[in-house]
């Protein structure tokens, strides 16, 4: 059932409007990071070789001002 509901509000984009637990949540990110962990590698390596290249405040600037990366927030203690 829940298979046939989430197709019918991914249909209707509405998936997005799902609110899920903060545990939920995090098991979603954990396991999409571990699902290729080539692709963090690869990111980390290009995001080192730009701040060799343009320096910090230029790349920090381009990643959270140009293309809307997402700022992890620190989680409250």
């Amino acid at each position: 059932m829940n298979k046939f509901c989430g197709r019918y509000l991914r249909e209707k984009r509405l998936h997005n409007f799902i609110i899920y637990s903060e545990e939920v949540h995090d098991r979603y990110e954990h396991n999409r990071r571990l699902r290729n962990p080539a692709t963090t590698a690869v990111q980390q390596a290009i995001h080192g070789l730009a701040y060799t290249i343009y320096g910090k405040p230029d790349v920090r600037r381009l990643m959270f001002e140009v293309f809307d990366f997402e700022q992890i927030q620190p989680k409250a203690v």
